[in-house]
């Protein structure tokens, strides 16, 4: 055992946010180990480094185990993990249908606990109530929706209330998921063509429209080369969209027809950097004006989903305190005065609400939830469901919403 004092009583979970390894708990002594492996130092010089650092010691031993370890796990920039990297995405890629990532993490694997775990989410304390499934889908004339993308532990009753809407009040047959790429991609959009699984049942892409999508953003970009599927790994492990499939599965699934076409959108830091904005980027207001005309070319209903979590605060997202009661409640009106901008379609007005701040609050939701904006145009929204998810010892609070948006 490697002590580096008191605080060894502590554990630190090492993973993998590409989920190609495996996730390994290890002492703070052995994690301060490894923070000291970067590649430029033997194992003798970590040894020092580790001495000089913490006062401790580590047996070369104990480092050739941790390392034994990682390697065990896939957690180390080696050739082995490279070529299990490759072998992992090449099958990915040759498979059809996506496999549901997250199934028996964020959410329950097996079918009939599944169907329980969502179906309690709209009768709790906090959910919408039981689904009305005879409810007049012309009544509101529902056009897309803001879910969370957190996991349903947490942020379950916001999804609920989303769904809802979309049970009662819409008679789509296709489903743009526009889902926060947690990941870099080298396009700022990223369309799958592969089927989601899910654990109700395969939920199933539109092709067509996905083709008439390239087509138009083709056209639109004058000459421009943007693929659409260069970033396809990226779907491998995104939960934005999966937990999108996974609602939408239950709720319709064997009521009626629909199909999805999910989009990953990336990151709009570029813009709030440099102090341009998404509105005069020529390859974003091409793929807004790419999914409107494909809308436009399809003969039934299309409903928007935007799969966006909002502000992202605390210390373990790089904050200095702890969250105090004060410091919540400012979020909140803060996060209000964002979904405000939301519910009133004002895409220029939401983003420059973030820019404004240089994304202090860390908006995960920001460029998927623009891009539906952008889409939906003058619509009337509505603000079904406000929460946050604060970690009980207060060092991260992650924010969401459920909102709603209707034909004018």
């Amino acid at each position: 055992m490697i002590s580096v004092g008191p605080k060894d009583k502590m554990l630190v979970a090492l993973r993998d946010p590409e989920g190609f390894g495996r996730p390994v708990v290890l002492s703070c002594g052995a994690a301060v180990l490894i923070m000291l492996m970067d590649g430029n130092r033997t194992l003798s010089e970590v040894q020092t480094a580790f001495n000089s650092q913490t006062g401790a010691t580590a047996a070369l031993s104990d480092l050739e185990t941790i390392i034994r370890r990682l390697d065990e796990a896939y957690l180390l920039a080696d050739e082995r993990f490279e070529q299990y990297r490759c072998e992992q995405i090449d099958g990915y890629l040759s498979n059809s249908i996506r496999p549901a990532s997250h199934a028996g993490g964020a959410y329950e694997k097996d079918p009939d606990m599944l169907k329980k775990q969502l179906s309690d989410l709209f009768t709790c304390d906090g959910g919408p109530g039981a689904v009305d499934y005879t409810a007049n889908h012309a009544a509101r004339r529902l056009c897309g929706v803001v879910s969370p993308h957190i996991d349903l532990h947490r942020g379950g009753t916001a999804f609920a209330w989303a769904y809802k809407q979309i049970a009662e009040h819409s008679n789509a047959e296709v489903f743009v998921i526009f889902g926060t790429a947690h990941h870099p991609m080298e396009e700022l959009f990223c369309v799958s063509r592969k089927d989601f699984d899910t654990p109700l049942g395969v939920v199933q892409t539109d092709l067509r429209f996905i083709d008439r999508l390239a087509e138009h953003l083709s056209d639109n970009m004058a000459g421009r080369q943007v693929d659409l599927f260069k970033d396809e790994p990226a779907h491998r492990q995104e939960h934005s969209i999966e937990f999108q499939a996974v609602f939408l599965q239950y709720m319709l699934g064997g009521r009626r027809e629909f199909r999805i076409v999910p989009v990953l959108v990336g990151s709009f830091h570029d813009f709030l950097g440099n102090g341009a904005t998404p509105e005069l980027s020529p390859e974003v207001q091409a793929f807004v004006a790419a999914v409107r005309s494909a809308a436009d070319d399809h003969p039934g209903t299309v409903c928007y989903i935007s799969g966006a979590d909002f502000a992202h605060i605390g210390q373990r997202f790089g904050d200095q305190s702890l969250l105090d009661d004060q410091r919540l409640a400012e979020q909140a009106k803060d996060d209000r005065k964002l979904l405000e901008a939301a519910r009133r379609c004002d895409a220029a007005g939401f983003f420059s609400h973030v820019a404004g701040q240089a994304d202090r609050n860390r908006i995960c939701g920001l460029s998927p939830t623009y891009t539906m904006l952008e889409v939906i145009g003058q619509c009337r929204g509505e603000l079904l469901k406000y929460d946050q998810a604060v970690e009980p010892d207060r060092t991260a609070c992650v924010s969401f919403a459920g909102m709603a948006f209707y034909r004018r």
